[in-house]
């Protein structure tokens, strides 16, 4: 799973409108329904982020938004992360912070610190699937890195070394004043490199006491987050718990997911599927289990395939596998177009 939370979209908006861009006005361009950003447990696909961070730079006319709202963001714009890494000890144990805490900002990519030699390499690992980060989100990422010790430590500090895989923009003179005379563009690889000893360096602002107690707070959020399943996985979870209630409807499953209904719907759209869609295959992969597994009737799978009418079901499973449900049962059926999934027996009431 890639996605981002809420947290990151209100800096990001935030920092637009700083500048003079409405949140509606971006929210509307990036196709983002005001509602999500109100709902604290909200999380946004990375293609979301990407189209988020395009529009902001292309309203604002700033093709280095990502540095510049870098450089603005305050404190508290990542919440208790931000506070976090501000009351760390050392540059190197408040770079340790981001890295161990990065999944409640941004899940799929991650931090890792290299030691090699006398320089350490800070390196952005991008998601193994799914689309490409935006361009905007690893400057702002690497940036903040940088920002991080400029205020922490060394109002002076420039790294070594700066890598980035995507190519130059047309003009670089803002990267070059934050990252230095060490930045490359088109490589292998988006990381910083410092100097090894600099890891030690005390940060002005450090908080032992805060410090520890921010850290209690972000290891049990770190542990409430859902197991990193796909939305599309979810959202099939989310269907099966209303099927006891009858033919799942868009609110229903919406509310279970914590979403508006439109973003539900973007969301499939983006992985390529529907709500239909879903639900269709989900029966079909539930009626083979029970008439395969189980001694209900076939008007009662029908009732816990949340088909008001037996007649339906029929023509469905007739769709499905090409033979009536009695037919399948009797051991004379075919098998599913597509394999079947792992279903539980019966739909659970429980949002999953």
């Amino acid at each position: 799973m890639s996605d981002i939370s809420v947290r990151l979209f209100q800096a990001i908006v935030a920092g637009a409108a700083a500048e003079g861009v409405a949140p509606a006005e971006l929210l509307a361009a990036a196709g983002v329904d005001p509602a999500d950003l109100a709902d604290p447990d909200m999380r946004f696909p990375r293609a979301v982020e990407a189209r988020l961070w395009c529009e902001a730079a292309r309203l604002l006319r700033d093709d280095c938004f990502g540095l510049h709202l870098s450089e603005r963001l305050p404190v508290d714009g990542l919440g208790a992360l931000g506070f976090a890494v501000r009351s760390s000890g050392t540059v190197g144990e408040a770079y340790e912070r981001v890295a161990r805490y990065l999944r409640l900002v941004a899940r799929g990519p991650s931090l890792e610190i290299r030691i090699d030699g006398d320089v350490a390499r800070l390196r952005h690992e991008p998601p193994r699937s799914g689309p490409a980060p935006s361009r905007h989100a690893i400057e702002f990422f690497l940036c903040n890195l940088v920002v991080l010790a400029k205020r922490g430590a060394d109002p002076a500090f420039t790294p070594r070394a700066a890598r980035l895989r995507h190519a130059a923009p047309a003009r670089v003179d803002e990267h070059r004043r934050l990252f230095g005379a060490g930045l490359r563009f088109g490589e292998e690889h988006d990381e910083l490199v410092i100097e090894r000893a600099f890891l030690a360096t005390p940060q002005a602002h450090a908080e032992p006491v805060l410090c520890e107690v921010l850290d209690q707070h972000l290891a049990s959020v770190a542990a409430a987050l859902p197991a990193e399943t796909s939305f599309v996985e979810r959202a099939r979870s989310a269907i099966a718990a209303e099927l006891a209630h009858g033919e799942p409807a868009l609110p229903a499953i919406a509310a279970r997911l914590r979403m508006s209904p439109r973003s539900v719907q973007r969301r499939l759209k983006e992985a390529g599927t529907s709500l239909s869609s879903l639900l269709d295959r989900l029966r079909a992969d539930l009626a083979v289990r029970y008439l395969s597994e189980s001694r209900d009737s076939i008007p009662e799978i029908a009732f816990l395939l949340g088909f008001s009418e037996v007649s339906t079901f029929h023509r469905a499973f007739k769709r499905w596998t090409g033979v009536t449900p009695a037919t399948y049962r009797r051991g004379a059926g075919r098998p599913l177009r597509e394999p079947a999934r792992a279903a539980p027996r019966h739909p659970s009431n429980s949002a999953s």
